[in-house]
């Protein structure tokens, strides 16, 4: 059987080629084809592209965002029992952890600064890890049953002071350390995304069991002989 080769390398290939130019034509034109290709798959790479898509925000989503939390914005995470806390390193990895807890056990102490509660968990640290490389965190508090939710955006570090901890208490135990977060922004988010997956409503529940034992015990060697 022969083997197939491409229109360059033929050229390449053959000595009248060389000699006549054509194999670095070719080799002009098979690289020119893979720029152009390259080129067409590199993704938006400015901002007045991504405009140019999704157009612009109305200038009141604009004027919700704040720089200090209001008495909404502290109302909202005083009835929030779930947050998402996003962390990077300091290589930019990002990471986001769900965090659960009694509605009011978040602290805000004041229109800029609150702290979050870190509890008895899986150990692996990613987020506290991450906040002790980068200090730029943030968080989305979420409601049952509410479309919004509430994103603050800041600066962290990790404290472990007793009256800290001791006002992070929830059924009855303290707080194993606390996150400081200085806000320099936060704002409503609006409720599309729960609207659309239909978050909340109880005939969108879907009854699925998923097993990862096995995954754990395949990649820990449990089920190898």
């Amino acid at each position: 059987m022969g083997e197939c080769t491409g229109i360059g390398s033929a050229l390449a290939g053959n000595g009248r080629g060389r000699r006549s130019g054509i194999a670095p034509t070719a080799h002009r034109i098979t690289r020119t084809w893979k720029e152009f290709i390259v080129g067409a798959h590199s993704g938006i790479q400015d901002l007045t592209a991504v405009r140019a898509a999704i157009g612009q925000p109305h200038p009141l989503v604009k004027a919700k965002i704040l720089d200090r939390l209001d008495d909404q914005g502290r109302k909202f995470i005083a009835a929030s029992p779930l947050m998402m806390l996003a962390t990077a390193n300091a290589d930019g990895e990002p990471d986001v952890s769900p965090r659960g807890d009694q509605p009011r056990t978040v602290v805000v102490a004041d229109e800029r600064k609150l702290y979050l509660p870190e509890r008895h968990g899986n150990k692996l640290a990613f987020s506290l890890q991450n906040i002790l490389e980068n200090s730029n965190v943030a968080v989305i508090f979420m409601i049952p049953g509410v479309d919004e939710s509430y994103r603050v955006h800041g600066t962290a570090r990790i404290v472990d002071d007793t009256e800290t901890l001791t006002k992070l208490t929830a059924l009855g135990k303290p707080a194993l350390l606390a996150i400081e977060v200085k806000v320099t922004r936060c704002f409503l988010h609006c409720g599309k995304a729960f609207k659309r997956s239909r978050l909340w409503q109880a005939d969108a529940r879907q009854n699925h069991k998923f097993r990862f034992g096995a995954t754990i015990a395949r990649e820990s060697g449990g089920d190898r002989k």
